[in-house]
């Protein structure tokens, strides 16, 4: 199993229209965001206006999930999503797509055969959990407090990255109380 921590402070961010956004992990490497060149993306953003249209994302699929703020999804046609701190919505990211507040949010996008998973963890300090690993990727957000994983400890906004190529177990103990985001990707259903 390869691991890697990726560090916000370390990432490319770029600015949208209404706010930024800031590639946590992209696959493949190489993968071109503007080109929609990747199979998976993970990315945090900021909404810094009231009301938004999002991008055009058609042949994607996207999990959007608050990390900060309350926003209300509209997909035309569709359905409208009130979502709070650690809520998630999974869209067509070629929905037309409307928002109403202001954000920051934690973005997972891929196209088929790729397929993803999220899920917000809340942990107590001192507390352990373990982990059975699925995917060909796992990923350990932290949102808040601090963690140690293999070894490894993880702060608010770090990406740990858990390549593995069969079932694996790790170990995620909390040092601070707070809130992990875990990201499991397969690029094979």
């Amino acid at each position: 199993m390869k691991t890697q921590i990726n560090k916000i402070a370390d990432a490319k961010t770029v600015r949208w229209a209404n706010g930024t956004s800031t590639e946590l992990f992209v696959f493949p490497a190489d993968g071109n965001f503007q080109t929609r060149d990747f199979n998976f993306r993970i990315s945090t953003a900021t909404v810094e206006a009231e009301e938004t249209d999002f991008s055009d994302f058609t042949g994607l699929t996207r999990i959007l999930m608050i990390l900060d703020g309350n926003l209300t999804l509209t997909h035309e046609g569709q359905y409208t999503k009130e979502l709070a701190p650690l809520e998630q919505d999974t869209f067509d990211g070629g929905w037309k797509t409307k928002s109403k507040g202001k954000v920051r949010d934690f973005n997972v996008m891929y196209k088929s055969p790729a397929n993803g998973n999220v899920q917000a963890l809340h942990f107590t300090e001192n507390e352990i959990q373990h982990f059975i690993l699925n995917g060909e990727y796992d990923f350990f957000f932290v949102h808040s407090g601090r963690f140690e994983c293999n070894g490894n400890e993880l702060s608010k906004d770090d990406l740990f990255i858990l390549e593995h190529t069969e079932t694996s177990n790790v170990s995620l103990e909390c040092l601070e109380s707070g809130s992990i985001i875990h990201i499991e990707m397969n690029l094979q259903c």
